[in-house]
């Protein structure tokens, strides 16, 4: 399988943009995650340089959060079209199949696999854009523009994640594991909205 992020950007963008399936919606949600995460760490780590001991703590714990989402963003870049992959195998293999129930059971396990992965995305960039709201009113300077600039490509990431673990969730057959999918989504929806996050007392 293919590494996606060994490639330059350039060389991804072909890829994208190709007649082949993957990379796709997700993995270029996951991609766009990796830049609004990375640019919030540059913001951060500039800040630095710019504060009190006291809230270059608060910038330290948001670097150490947002280096950890992150990465996990970006196993999901190569991931995604791996997990898709195997979905289209699926089908493929399921057409095979006479047995209906045996059938949906194979596709909805496929189907699972991929919208875990996606509202596993979902709730990484939620908790990323915590880490940024965290930052607000503490970067001094022309710089903080960074992190509404980091916000934007955060939100489309988020929209991009949801999609994608939507479009899998509306194909599942077995109700039960469709209620619980959309439940899942709906909460990481709710919590991005809503933003929780512990504030600097000082800022």
């Amino acid at each position: 399988m293919k590494r996606y992020t060994s490639l330059s950007l350039s060389h991804y963008l072909r890829e994208l943009s190709s007649k082949k399936p993957v990379p796709g919606g997700g993995s270029a949600s996951a991609y766009a995650a990796c830049l609004g995460i990375g640019l919030a760490e540059m913001v951060a780590q500039i800040g630095m340089k710019k504060v009190d001991e006291t809230r270059k703590v608060s910038l330290q714990n948001a670097v150490s959060l947002l280096r950890k989402a992150k990465k996990d963003a970006l196993q999901i870049v190569d991931l995604d079209p791996k997990v898709y992959q195997g979905v289209l195998k699926t089908y493929a293999k399921a057409k095979k199949i006479s047995e209906k129930e045996r059938k949906e059971q194979l596709i909805d396990e496929a189907l699972e696999n991929s919208f875990r992965l996606q509202a596993d995305l979902a709730l990484l960039v939620t908790m990323a854009k915590e880490a940024v709201e965290s930052l607000e009113g503490i970067i001094p300077g022309s710089i903080a523009n960074d992190l509404r600039v980091s916000r934007s490509l955060l939100k489309a990431a988020f929209q991009g994640a949801c999609d994608t673990a939507q479009i899998n969730c509306v194909y599942l057959k077995n109700p039960e594991k469709k209620e619980r999918a959309g439940r899942a989504l709906e909460e990481v929806k709710k919590r991005f909205e809503t933003g929780h996050v512990q504030r600097d007392s000082n800022g």
